[in-house]
């Protein structure tokens, strides 16, 4: 008797969390669904970096120095790049690029991916080792990235 009750709790317990797996995935933060295409829904290891398989920064684009940036096409391939310049004020970034730019930390770089075709969208960001070049982790594509910070700091 108290098997078939707790085969009982299981199920409907499993329903629930199936249930509320769904609804936490199609809750998340309203935005506009043009420029969610390429992200990530959440829990899901889906992100741009991943997907295009792009999670390594090419050599010839650093290193920087503090308050440089870098924007880099990577469909046009590596030698298309404006080398570095100053984060301040923000570059403007064609839709397509990666703006590339120190953060906080001085062994990380933060990566902003703009939409292939929405100028001034970003779909995707990633903090990334500067030493390996290799993507560390994704970010919330809507938060500021620390040049920015700064730049509304001083």
């Amino acid at each position: 008797m108290r098997l078939r009750h707790l085969a009982a709790a299981l199920a409907g317990t499993a329903a629930l969390l199936t249930t509320l797996g769904a609804s936490a995935q199609s809750v998340g933060k309203a935005s506009d669904p043009e420029r969610d295409v390429g992200r990530a829904a959440p829990g899901q290891d889906n992100s741009y970096f991943n997907v295009t398989a792009k999670n390594r920064i090419p050599a010839p684009l650093l290193p920087l120095k503090n308050g440089q940036c870098v924007i880099w096409y990577p469909e046009k391939g590596v030698a298309e790049h404006t080398g570095p310049l100053p984060c301040s004020p923000m570059p403007k970034v064609q839709p397509g690029g990666w703006l590339i730019a120190p953060s906080r930390d001085p062994v990380i770089l933060e990566v902003a991916v703009y939409h292939d075709e929405r100028p001034g969208v970003i779909i995707a960001r990633g903090s990334f080792d500067a030493r390996t070049r290799y993507l560390v982790r994704t970010l919330d594509p809507d938060s500021p990235m620390d040049v920015q910070k700064r730049k509304k700091t001083h």
